[in-house]
């Protein structure tokens, strides 16, 4: 090989590598999104989903999704090593609020953007929120039991996970709903902890 073909060779490798140096720093994600979901279902295999479809739309965009399967203290340690990660926003559905909160504080102080949804803390540490009015599903719940029943019966109130936001405000909601009707009444609260298990064992009363 001449020093002709050789020059050629060794300044094409050399393109080659700028190219390829600059396709890789294109390919470095401009904005992190780390996800915390608080479990896993169905409905929320589908947001995660559809999370990601987004990302189709934009370049340069990362999700980092975690999963706490219903255990406060693996959420909690998933959104500090999110936050640690270097995220540039976090969206997150907290299992239950006042455990949840100084973690999901922890990431508004850092400066990171937090969009809460479906459930909430027990802190204004937050940029949105994104949910239901869960009051109001509630009462329109008891309302609808009422009109069932007449306005006359027992009703045994099987409710989601303790401390947890839609929980709370479903179950005020419905009290507030069915304590218009004197001859309605509420028998007993269980824990049903949004599971299918935890309603089916629910101690005999």
């Amino acid at each position: 090989m001449n020093d002709y073909y050789k020059n050629m060779w060794r300044n094409g490798y050399v393109i080659l590598l700028t190219l390829l140096l600059g396709a890789c720093a294109k390919m470095q994600p401009k904005y992190v999104i780390g996800v915390s979901q608080c479990s896993e279902d169905i409905w929320r295999h589908k947001l995660n989903d559809e999370l990601r479809m987004g990302t189709y739309f934009h370049d340069g965009v990362e999700l980092r999704i975690t999963s706490a399967d219903d255990s406060d203290e693996r959420q909690i340690a998933q959104i500090d090593s999110l936050v640690q990660s270097g995220i540039d926003l976090l969206i997150v559905a907290p299992n239950q609020a006042a455990k949840l909160t100084p973690a999901i504080d922890r990431a508004y102080d850092k400066g990171i953007p937090v969009i809460v949804f479906d459930r909430k803390t027990n802190s204004q540490k937050f940029t949105a929120y994104i949910g239901a009015d869960n009051e109001e599903m509630g009462r329109q719940m008891g309302e609808y039991i009422a009109s069932q029943l007449g306005g006359h019966g027992r009703v045994l109130e099987i409710m989601g996970l303790k401390g947890s936001t839609p929980a709370i405000e479903r179950h005020r909601g419905f009290v507030s709903a069915i304590s218009r009707y004197p001859d309605i009444h509420l028998v007993a609260s269980l824990q049903g902890d949004w599971t299918e298990e935890s309603a089916v064992e629910a101690p005999q009363l």
